[in-house]
Parts: structure tokens; sequence; C-alpha cells
């Protein structure tokens, strides 16, 4: 009973109805069964097929969404770290050369700087010592109009005789005195005082030389140049990270680019073998459910055995000619067949 369950359900999977069958016991239809078990077997073969491309299929589908995904992801990347290094890493590089060459210019102004401080601070102190000299001078000359000694002097020089004993200066000059040197008591006045004054200034000139020495000294622009190496040697580090991820990044993408070929090529292929293998599983199954009980309408039924029966067949026949040519032929394919005929 299960054997005979079992061969009906196969008969029923391919399509056929035995009961259905008014001419099973004839010898033409066992022939045709014999057949049909042939189309049948073919059936269970082509419908495991279908399931292995059905499931083929659906495995390269997920796995070229999953590769296309991951090129996409890893193309992202690439790029980021890509514009990165074409802007950041080249503007960065290319300021640490502009840092250096500043910097080299720094010190070398620097230094001659200093050097030209020296030479000021030198010559200030030489200008020190020569206004002491001229301090002192103005000093002797001060002390020198009280100096009965020299009042002869100051009598030629002046103009003007010195009082007596007992008398007030008159500060009058001899009338033969000559015009241009009127204002020789002013002219001595500066003489005496513009030393000090001089003096004062020179003072200050040196000690702000001093401190501006310092202050160049203090500055310590040579301390730059560490701090640039330091940043070039880091500018290199960032740049060459960029370039060796965006080298790897690249790597990767390619990879992948012909990982997912391989899954457009392979999906292509699972899609197209499962359509082709759709096509044979229903082509056998309606083959094997026409094979089951065959009933061919074309065939003429007469009493005369005498006359031909398959006429209708014949023209049926041309009619599918006729339909497969207006359905694959192209324009013109009816004139070629004229001229072929």
């Amino acid at each position: 009973m299960a054997i005979s369950s079992k061969a009906d359900k196969r008969e029923q999977d391919c399509g056929c109805r035995p009961e259905e069958c008014t001419e099973s016991t004839l010898a033409s239809q066992k022939t045709i069964n014999t057949l049909r078990l042939k189309y049948c077997d073919e059936v269970y073969a082509a419908a495991g097929t279908v399931i292995k491309w059905e499931k083929t299929y659906s495995g390269e589908t997920k796995l070229f969404n999953l590769r296309k995904c991951m090129f996409v992801w890893t193309e992202g990347n690439y790029q980021r770290y890509r514009n990165t290094e074409i802007c950041l890493g080249t503007e960065l590089m290319q300021s640490t050369e502009i840092i250096k060459d500043n910097v080299k210019n720094y010190i070398e102004c620097g230094t001659k700087l200093s050097t030209n401080l020296k030479d000021i601070f030198k010559k200030v102190k030489e200008a020190k010592g020569k206004l002491g000299d001229l301090v002192d001078a103005a000093c002797k000359l001060n002390s020198s109009k009280d100096n009965t000694c020299y009042q002869a002097e100051w009598t030629v020089i002046t103009g003007r005789s010195p009082a007596k004993c007992g008398e007030e200066p008159t500060g009058e000059l001899p009338p033969n005195y000559p015009n241009k040197c009127k204002d020789i008591d002013k002219t001595i006045c500066d003489i005496i005082c513009m030393p000090k004054a001089l003096n004062l200034d020179i003072n200050s000139i040196f000690k702000s030389s001093s401190e501006i020495i310092g202050i160049q000294i203090f500055s310590n622009i040579s301390t730059l140049d560490p701090l640039q190496k330091s940043f070039a040697e880091k500018s290199k580090a960032f740049d060459t990270h960029l370039q060796d991820v965006m080298k790897l990044r690249e790597a990767d993408m390619k990879e992948l680019q012909k990982q997912l070929i391989i899954s457009v090529q392979n999906t292509t292929k699972a899609a197209g073998s499962l359509y082709t293998w759709r096509s044979n599983f229903e082509s056998l199954y309606d083959t094997t459910k026409y094979f089951c009980c065959p009933k061919c309408g074309c065939v003429s039924i007469n009493e005369n055995n005498c006359e031909p029966r398959l006429h209708d067949c014949e023209c049926k026949i041309c009619e599918i000619c006729t339909e497969v040519k207006d359905t694959f032929c192209t324009n013109g394919c009816g004139d070629q067949q004229s001229q072929a005929d």
C-alpha cells in the first residue's frame, strides 16, 4: 500500500492523473508510459537542480551584497585618507619647508644682530670714555674762571677785566670788542654744561645697549631650530602614515573589487542557471504531464479505414511553424523565407 501511494505521489508530482486516462491499457500508451517514466526521472532531477541553483543564487546574492558594502566602505575610507593626504598632508609638508627656511633666516638675522649690537656697545663704551675726558676738561675750564693764574687768558677771551677788590663786575664789553664775540659768555657756559648733559646721555645709551644685548640673548631665537626640526619630523611621520594607510586601502579596494567582480559573475551565472533550469523543469513537467494521457485532437476518426487521418496534424504543425516564425523572425524574414522556397 505504501509503495502504491509512493508511486501515485510520484505520478502526481510529474503532473499525471492516471484515473483520467481512458487508454491506459493500449500498447501505445504503455510505450508512452515507459518514455514518460524517463521524463519523470528528469523532472525530479531538474527539480533538485532548480533548488540547488535557488540556494546558490540566494547565497551568491547575499555574498555580493556583503562584498559590495565592504567595497563601498573601503573605497570611502581610501578616499578620506587620499583627500586628507592630498590637501592636509601636502599643505603640512610644504609648510614645514617654509618654516624651515624662515627659522634659518631668523637665526642668521639674530646672529648678525648680535654681532652688530656688540659692535655698537663697544663703540658706545669708547664714546663714554671719551666723554669722561670731555667732562673733566669742562670741569677744569669752569674752575679756571676763578683761578687768578688764568685771569689774563679770560680777559682776552671775554674782553672783560676782572673786578678789583671791593668793586662789582660791570659786565660791559670794551668799545673795540669784536661784534662776533659778544655772545662769548653763553658759548663758554654751553661748553662747560653740555659735557655733563652728554655724559648723562651716554650713560643712558650705554645702559640701553647693554639691556638690548640681554634681550637679544634671552630671546634665544636659535631654540626655534630644534622645534622646527621636531615639527618637521612629526609632520613627515603623519604624512607617511597617511600614505601608508592610503596604499593599504588601495590594495584592499583592488582585492575587494576583484572579489566583487567574481560575485557579480557568480550571481549572474547562478541567476542564468536558475532561470534555465526552471525553464527545463517546466518543459519536462509539461511534457511528462502531456505524456500521462496524451489526447491528440488532430487525428481524424473515420469509419473508412482507407482515408488518411493525420492531415489535420500536419496543418497544426505548420501553424506552429508560422507562430515560431512570427515570434523569432525580424522584418524581412518572410521575404527571405519566400526566396528560399
